[in-house]
């Protein structure tokens, strides 16, 4: 366990780096004691850890492998080191889980997202597809980054335990031979409510202020929507993405 009380360290400043997305190739940071300890679960090596309490790094040191570094940090390197407003208790510096189209194959229940912008929503969805058995999540168009730290803290650690891949429209076009393409819409005359699954199948979500782009739609086998009353306007994402599922998982 080393002590490190200045901000101003070559390892501190390493860490803030982490927080712009360019440097999160090959590690990213993990916030919290939930979200560090389903990092370990999920057998990533840690590089750094740090935290402001003794108890709590001892508590971890059984997962630390071969080049973790353990830190006892005072409360402004906590801070410095974070990208929240209260620093955590804990805060880890681990490999980037590398996920692959290949595995998706075998999925029989995947997410799609198509341009999704905000790291809170990608979190807490997430979050979702987790407790509803989601198999894995496909990120397509241009998408907020799955590994930043709004989308890790958002998925309450979920993040280890469904993999997100981003699929270019080639590839997803190769699909369409083993899952059925299901679109959410606004105006379908199928409500979600009466969702039948036959076989693995792919359901699509598209942003709130556009939907899903044109590309997807004409992928898709069967569009369902969400009834709601007349006069609403459509729901947050991560609200509509929730309900679909719940309904999707009674079947």
């Amino acid at each position: 366990m080393i002590e490190i009380t200045s901000v101003q360290n070559n390892t501190v400043k390493e860490v803030v780096k982490l927080h712009q997305k360019k440097y999160r190739e090959d590690f990213i940071i993990v916030e919290g004691e939930k979200s560090v300890s389903e990092a370990f679960e999920a057998n990533l090596k840690a590089k750094y850890v740090f935290s402001s309490d003794k108890t709590m790094l001892q508590r971890f040191e059984k997962n630390f492998e071969k080049g973790t570094e353990a830190y006892f940090a005072n409360e402004k390197v906590m801070e410095k080191i974070s990208t929240t407003e209260s620093a955590p208790n804990v805060l880890a510096v681990v490999q980037k889980p590398k996920n692959t189209m290949e595995n998706f194959k075998n999925f029989r229940k995947i997410v799609l997202l198509d341009s999704i912008k905000d790291a809170g929503n990608l979190g807490t969805i997430i979050r979702t597809a987790a407790a509803f058995g989601v198999e894995g999540i496909i990120l397509f168009g241009d998408c907020t980054d799955e590994f930043s730290p709004k989308t890790i803290r958002s998925a309450a650690g979920n993040i280890f335990k469904v993999p997100v891949v981003h699929c270019p429209v080639e590839q997803l076009k190769e699909f369409k031979k083993s899952h059925k393409m299901v679109s959410t819409v606004v105006n379908s005359k199928n409500f979600i409510q009466n969702f039948e699954a036959q076989g693995p199948y792919i359901i699509m979500f598209g942003s709130e202020a556009q939907g899903l782009c044109e590309e997807l739609l004409s992928l898709s086998d069967v569009s369902y929507t969400i009834p709601m009353k007349e006069g609403v306007e459509s729901l947050n994402l991560a609200i509509s993405t929730g309900i679909t599922l719940y309904e999707i998982f009674k079947h």
